[in-house]
């Protein structure tokens, strides 16, 4: 991904993917075996990158936690109301081993569907999940020091342990805020031997994909990792992932990494050697229209903010059409069109409203709203442009009303220029700028915008030195300069 500095990704739920795939077809259909249309319509979308979440082996224990936790059952009612046990898969974050599961292809499939990406201009993302492993790892079996023992007196107190026999019993992976994850093991990464073992599996992807999404990434911090199990586990006395980033990319220099990252933790993280860190402040200010916090965001050390991931929808989050309502294509305009890795899900292009718990494989049948991917169509073209993939940034000073947010994108001298503005309240808003990005266009109609309401002109002036720009409730606008 060298070429582009922010690349555009496009996250799938691989198992429902090919299922779906596979009825729409009439035969079963793997990664090896995806069709061409598929890479095609991807291309024609303009994603740089597939993150395939969810390819490693499952695990039988996973599947059967899944099928009987009965919290989980009022998380599948709510998004497939007839749903049946065929439609339950263990977790795709309980990892049962890190070679691809047989069902959708096996490592040969995975390779094949690598190559066609390539073939394609686009590149691989996979999960690493560094803080826990399903419970049918045979690391238990082979490597039992690789995990957290508990006293016997003290885990039959709490549900936050695991025994394979009675007799033994081990933590449970955890973030330190909510309860256990009953279906995962904790890794001990106080042992070295365990983190060179989980360096070995980076290296290891480091040759079957361009990247990884690492679940939860600052648990693997040493303050977080002791705060959170050195009464149980000893310490942790060197930091992981300062160490596991760069022997792998001696192996491959290319290689992204992407942390999924909460907490503050996000600079910390890149100081490591992240190359992106999860922009979840970011995702929280747009979905309570913290118009004034959106601004100071907007306003980050440029270091920090190029290695952002913006988003408005992924599998942890709701979908975005229920979670921003009539505000959905203002502020996806504004996520897309920022610096740093963009990333777009599976579902949100059509507006599904119903959020699939990743233990699902089947989704409901709803229509979805239409006017997300017309306005996706249209933007879709300006996705490639140098400004939004490999340019600056600043934020536009904007006169006249304060709740308007705004900012450019460049690149060159005069190569390529554009300018994002978005309403994110339900009135109204005017606002003009300076710039003479404009001063040689002769009539309107050599000017290029795109607005997000697919059925109402967009409302500006131009004048010697700048625009007056009229923005409707929930309206964004993209004018394209150059490029």
């Amino acid at each position: 991904m060298s070429e582009i500095k922010f690349p555009l990704v496009y996250e799938l739920n691989t198992r429902l993917w090919l299922r779906e795939l596979s009825h729409k077809h009439g035969k079963p259909i793997t990664l090896a075996s995806v069709p061409e249309m598929e890479f095609q319509k991807w291309k024609q979308y303009r994603f740089d990158a597939i993150w395939l979440m969810g390819v490693w082996k499952p695990s039988e224990k996973g599947r059967e936690i899944a099928c009987t936790h009965q919290g989980l059952w009022q998380d599948y009612t709510r998004a497939l109301p007839n749903w049946t046990e065929d439609d339950v898969v263990a977790s795709p974050y309980a990892i049962a081993d890190y070679t691809v599961s047989d069902a959708l292809g096996g490592e040969g499939g995975l390779q094949k569907f690598r190559e066609r990406l390539h073939s394609h201009g686009m590149k691989l993302i996979l999960d690493f999940v560094p803080n826990h492993v399903a419970l049918d790892h045979p690391w238990l079996s082979q490597h039992p020091d690789y995990f957290i023992p508990a006293p016997k007196s003290l885990a039959l107190q709490s549900q936050d342990f695991y025994s394979p026999d009675g007799e033994h019993f081990f933590a449970c992976g955890k973030d330190p805020y909510f309860p256990a994850w009953s279906d995962t093991l904790q890794l001990n990464y106080a042992n070295p031997h365990l983190r060179k073992a989980m360096i070995h599996i980076l290296q290891s992807l480091a040759k079957r994909c361009d990247g990884v999404r690492c679940d939860m990434a600052m648990l693997e911090l040493k303050s977080v990792f002791n705060q959170t199990w050195k009464w149980l586990a000893g310490e942790m006395k060197e930091e992981f992932w300062t160490d596991a980033i760069a022997a792998t990319k001696a192996i491959n220099p290319d290689f992204l990494f992407i942390a999924e990252a909460y907490w503050d933790t996000e600079w910390i993280l890149q100081q490591m050697g992240f190359d992106f860190t999860y922009d979840k402040r970011l995702y929280d200010r747009l979905r309570t229209g913290d118009v004034q916090g959106i601004k100071a965001h907007l306003g980050a050390n440029w270091d920090f903010q190029r290695k952002m991931v913006c988003f408005i929808e992924n599998h942890d989050e709701a979908r975005a059409v229920s979670a921003f309502g009539p505000n959905t294509r203002a502020a996806m305009l504004l996520v897309l069109t920022m610096p740093g890795m963009r990333l777009l899900h599976q579902g949100q292009l059509e507006g599904y409203t119903r959020r699939i718990p990743v233990q699902l494989i089947r989704r409901f049948d709803e229509a979805g709203d239409p006017r997300i991917f017309q306005f996706y169509q249209r933007l879709a073209h300006v996705l490639h442009n140098p400004a939004i993939t490999s340019g600056g940034f600043a934020p536009l000073k904007l006169n006249g009303d304060p709740e308007v947010v705004g900012f450019t994108r460049f690149y060159g001298a005069n190569l390529a220029q554009t300018f994002t503005l978005v309403n994110l309240t339900d009135s109204p808003k005017e606002v003009h700028f300076s710039t003479d990005a404009f001063d040689g266009i002769e009539t309107y109609e050599h000017v290029e915008v795109i607005t997000t309401e697919p059925k109402r002109s967009p409302q500006f002036e131009l004048w010697s030195g700048g625009v007056s720009v009229r923005l409707r409730a929930n309206e964004g606008l993209l004018f394209i300069a150059k490029g």
